[in-house]
């Protein structure tokens, strides 16, 4: 038996089931025929009418992006887990909408809001956040604190991993390395952090904050998902 966790947007498809208990296994491909057979207007938002996965939908089998291994071949053993998720932007796709401010809200420490930090965009595996400038978060010099900057490059991986993953997902920092190329004067931030792999219980990140423009700072991390 194969688990098939299926989105809000697309949940009026499969009877408003979240999870669906598929019988077929061995790769990918049997999945969704038996999706096609039992649950057909899922199976149509999902893939067209050659069979191929639609553009604007991901599907990750056991947290691994399809595409980034055998796409419909991709093996699917029994007791596996396979997750459809449709992107954040454009398709004709129902789309699920992640609300990347109210995981912020909801999940994080209050001295983390307090650090200002906002959603500016999402996607199926990178997220950027803005970090206003604030003379709190200065130290001596005028510039931006470096622990400010860790603090928003652990934070936008949250988001980009809870993106990916169509929310919020409970895990804690392994790993977090940093370089600071340039001060930040004055100036908000972007992070970006953008996901290198995403599996059912690691995720890996590479993440950019720029201001005006330029690169400021670089970091890495790596999360266990709990």
């Amino acid at each position: 038996m194969v688990t098939v966790l299926v989105p809000g947007a697309l949940r009026t498809e499969a009877g408003g089931e979240s999870r669906l208990d598929v019988a077929a296994a061995g790769t990918l491909r049997a999945v969704l025929d038996e999706i096609d057979q039992r649950w057909p207007r899922l199976g149509r938002r999902i893939r067209d009418e050659r069979g191929e996965l639609r553009r604007f939908v991901n599907v990750y089998v056991d947290g691994e992006d399809c595409r980034m291994v055998s796409g419909q071949d991709t093996p699917v053993a029994g007791g596996g887990e396979v997750q459809v998720v449709p992107s954040v932007a454009g398709g004709s796709v129902a789309q699920e909408v992640f609300d990347g401010d109210r995981v912020l809200a909801e999940n994080f420490a209050p001295w983390v809001r307090e650090l200002g930090l906002s959603v500016q965009e999402t996607g199926s595996d990178w997220a950027t956040l803005r970090l206003p400038w604030s003379d709190r978060l200065a130290r001596e010099g005028g510039a931006m604190s470096g622990q400010a900057l860790m603090a928003a490059a652990d934070t936008a991986t949250v988001i980009a991993v809870s993106a990916a993953r169509g929310g919020f997902v409970p895990m804690t920092t392994v790993q977090l390395s940093t370089t600071f190329q340039r001060p930040v004067l004055g100036s908000d931030v972007l992070v970006t952090a953008r996901l290198t792999k995403l599996g059912r219980t690691m995720a890996f990140a590479d993440i950019t904050m720029t201001a005006n423009g330029a690169l400021v700072a670089h970091a890495t991390t790596v999360y266990a998902l709990l």
